[in-house]
């Protein structure tokens, strides 16, 4: 497992923001995070895994609602 420069806590919350981002209907091209430092690379991934996880869960719920 590589090191990573910001915190376990840092990011949960940053993929918290990446899976309300796509519940609130933003396009991904508007992740906060630009690719501009390794801390930055680290949170636009963490927005990244939130903001698919929750276009994953979305696609599953709406496939379970048509069962």
């Amino acid at each position: 497992m590589s090191h990573t420069s910001i915190s376990p806590a840092e990011t949960l919350k940053i993929q918290q923001e990446g899976y309300a981002a796509y519940l609130q209907g933003i396009h991904i091209r508007n992740c906060p995070h630009p690719r501009d430092t390794p801390e930055n690379t680290e949170r636009q991934t963490a927005w990244f895994r939130g903001y698919a996880a929750s276009r994953t869960d979305r696609a599953r719920a709406n496939r379970n609602a048509t069962k």
